[in-house]
């Protein structure tokens, strides 16, 4: 037992040294990935290419392999650190007596107007987001652009959580609410169905749409410039709350 705790306490020691090293390197990091592949870079690559660099320059930055390989080694440790708790138990509610039912949830998830989604955004701080929203089959859907702080997100890790707030209802004269909340835990990641992600969109246009409007032109304008994102909840708990 000793030399498994000898063992144990130099590797952990180890990596505490290791991962403060890799956070001091985040924007680096962070600066290369905006670096390959833009003006810069092929800027670059025409000048060493043309003689035009210094005989002694290191030139590891134009080897579109070396950053490439870097990043994705970045990237699979992020995706390991997401999974590092993968068999997650998710709390029970400490004032389980103001907890909601499962179809109680589902209610206000089917009528909210929208929610905040939570991601682990960049240098691994939390990033929200409201966002429109539909609740389908035991699932939530969102729409987004192609391309963005969520994306990037969702790609590094696909953990999230959403919740929703009812509007609340306030007492007579008395200045406290009651209102009802839920908050939703899953993985998140794109719909890879061009037929299933048009007929999402067709939901979420239902949803918000006024009556009457054309939906189908909608679609030909706005659909192939857009992504539906799928949300499978694994844990979800809803509240009833009076502020007093």
């Amino acid at each position: 037992m000793e030399q498994r705790l000898d063992r144990a306490s130099a590797a952990v020691e180890a990596l505490e040294v290791a991962l403060g090293q890799y956070a001091a390197v985040q924007d680096d990091l962070a600066e290369l990935d905006t670096y390959l592949g833009s003006p810069e870079w092929h800027a670059d690559r025409a000048d060493d290419e043309a003689g035009r660099l210094p005989q002694g320059l290191k030139r590891g930055v134009l080897s579109e392999d070396a950053i490439w390989n870097l990043l994705e080694r970045h990237r699979a440790l992020a995706r390991y650190a997401c999974m590092a708790e993968e068999h997650t138990t998710f709390r029970p509610m400490r004032r389980f007596k103001q907890q909601m039912t499962d179809e109680e949830c589902a209610a206000l998830l089917e009528k909210a107007p929208r929610g905040i989604l939570a991601v682990l955004g960049d240098g691994g701080y939390p990033y929200t987001v409201p966002l429109d929203f539909i609740y389908a089959d035991g699932c939530l859907y969102f729409h987004c652009a192609r391309e963005g702080h969520k994306l990037d997100a969702i790609r590094r890790c696909d953990k999230a959580s959403f919740c929703v707030l009812s509007e609340g209802v306030k007492e007579p004269d008395s200045w406290w609410y009651h209102f009802e909340s839920v908050v939703c835990f899953g993985r998140i990641g794109i719909v890879d169905d061009p037929q299933r992600t048009d007929a999402l969109l067709r939901l979420l246009g239902a949803k918000y749409f006024p009556q009457g409007y054309d939906i189908e032109d909608d679609m030909q304008k706005n659909a192939p410039r857009a992504y539906v994102l799928e949300m499978h909840i694994e844990n979800m708990r809803g509240k009833r709350v009076r502020e007093k």
